[in-house]
């Protein structure tokens, strides 16, 4: 997957609704599922969208698919007002540190990386104050331009994990951007952020590779419902990305993973010793927790419910 960085040039303060805007330049680098949503859903009159990729092959599907106006080089990008990596785990640092060396003296950068440890560390040691560490809860089992979407980070929530040095204004400034993509900012203490992720996102993926591992050995799947199709939706995501997101977070997610296998360890036993009451109320257990959840993200539990009534 190609690194991704996006950069916008934007104005200080929302125009009021009706009012002309001043010209603005959004710039993406690495135009693939991210970097052509990014592109999509700032798309805006009085807005130039600018991309940028190593790519040609996917600098022409985002023109293509009018994710970009045009594209510009990369320094070209390093000078704009904001700067969103989007490169994959492995290549983070190296990328911050090309575009601190040639970006603006007021540029700020905010990466979009799953795992936050690098980021964080990165931010720490060079104490650049126009970095804030950032991860959008939003995806697609697909990758590339062909796939992005304007409409890929309406209500997500987007991660934003600043550090001592981070300056204030540059938080703000990176909220402004997130919501004006529809996106939820949420600001997550940095060394909590790894250990979340890996129960909500990167568990996740891991069990659907071993669920589609397993489908796969049986003779048929074409029988499967709907719950199949929800569990391994990221199954087949790129392994290439994926191994350095979960080597990249191999600490928090090998504990998660620990306290999963004892979770169904638990329930085994229960099934081995017809507990019925006990496999009740460990189900009872987990629709209250559930609810919980969906009463915390009402825009998920809605999404969910439409779902299924066009099932």
């Amino acid at each position: 997957m190609p690194l991704v960085v996006f950069v916008v040039k934007f104005l200080s303060s929302s125009p009021a609704e009706g009012a002309k805007l001043e010209p603005m330049v959004v710039g993406v680098v690495g135009l693939g599922l991210i970097g052509g949503s990014v592109g999509l859903a700032l798309r805006e009159p009085g807005r130039t969208i600018l991309g940028y990729d190593p790519d040609t092959d996917a600098q022409k599907t985002a023109r293509d698919r009018f994710c970009v106006d045009e594209t510009s080089s990369l320094e070209e990008v390093a000078q704009a007002d904001v700067v969103f990596v989007a490169a994959p785990p492995a290549k983070l640092t190296g990328v911050l540190d090309d575009l601190r060396r040639a970006k603006g003296e007021h540029t700020i950068l905010t990466d979009c990386t799953s795992v936050k440890a690098e980021a964080v560390a990165w931010a720490l040691d060079t104490k650049e104050p126009n970095f804030v560490p950032g991860h959008p809860m939003a995806g697609h089992e697909r990758s590339g331009a062909a796939f992005a979407s304007a409409w890929m980070f309406r209500n997500a929530r987007w991660i934003l994990t600043p550090v001592k040095t981070t300056s204030k204004p540059a938080v703000k400034s990176v909220e402004t951007l997130v919501k004006a993509m529809g996106a939820v900012p949420v600001r997550v203490d940095p060394d909590s952020h790894d250990r979340h992720v890996a129960l909500l996102s990167h568990l996740p993926h891991a069990l659907a590779a071993v669920l589609v591992e397993m489908g796969d050995q049986l003779d048929r799947t074409e029988v499967a419902g709907g719950s199949w199709r929800d569990l391994t939706r990221v199954g087949g995501v790129d392994p290439d990305l994926w191994t350095q997101i979960l080597m990249g977070n191999r600490v928090e997610l090998s504990k998660t993973l620990g306290d999963f296998e004892q979770r169904l360890a638990d329930l085994r036993r229960l099934l081995d010793t017809e507990d019925r009451a006990a496999v009740h109320s460990f189900l009872a257990r987990a629709q209250s927790a559930k609810a919980k959840q969906n009463a915390a993200m009402p825009e998920e539990a809605a999404k969910t419910r439409s779902v299924r009534s066009r099932r």
